[in-house]
């Protein structure tokens, strides 16, 4: 067996082989940094944008609702090939916070969810005198409410 052979290195080169290696990686954090710099400066500028879109729709329909309060019609306006905000054309369209209807009828009472079929078993409405036939005993004692 032989001894391996050792060569002398040259650390100039080395590092020059290492500087290049770690040049050619840097380069994907170059485009990485320069695509979120364009991506933030973009989202700042669709910002921007709208809340321009939000103030110009405000401005035309405080011009249409100040033509209509000037005696505009909403019809005249149209005919002269305007196009009328549907918060101007149908005045009570507007809503403000509460968002579109969804269609719920309000909380149900208990008295709509009693179960007929069941016998009752409210004890507290019957003791205080405010169950069906409770109620019916103090209307019938000549308008004085009865306590047992």
């Amino acid at each position: 067996m032989s001894a391996p052979t050792v060569t002398p290195v040259d650390p100039t080169a080395v590092r020059a082989a290492a500087q290049a290696a770690l040049e050619n990686r840097l380069v994907h954090i170059d485009t990485i940094v320069a695509a979120q710099n364009t991506r933030a400066e973009t989202t700042e500028n669709v910002r921007v944008a709208q809340q321009a879109d939000a103030d110009a729709a405000a401005a035309e329909e405080a011009a249409f609702r100040a033509a209509v309060a000037g005696g505009w019609s909403v019809a005249e306006l149209r005919r002269a090939g305007l196009a009328v905000p549907a918060a101007v054309a149908r005045p009570g369209a507007k809503r403000t916070g509460r968002g579109a209807p969804t269609g719920r009828r309000g909380r149900r009472t208990a008295a709509a969810t009693v179960d007929t079929d069941s016998p009752a078993t409210d004890d507290a409405a019957t003791a205080e005198g405010t169950g069906s036939t409770g109620a019916a005993d103090a209307r019938t004692a000549g308008g004085a409410e009865v306590h047992q």
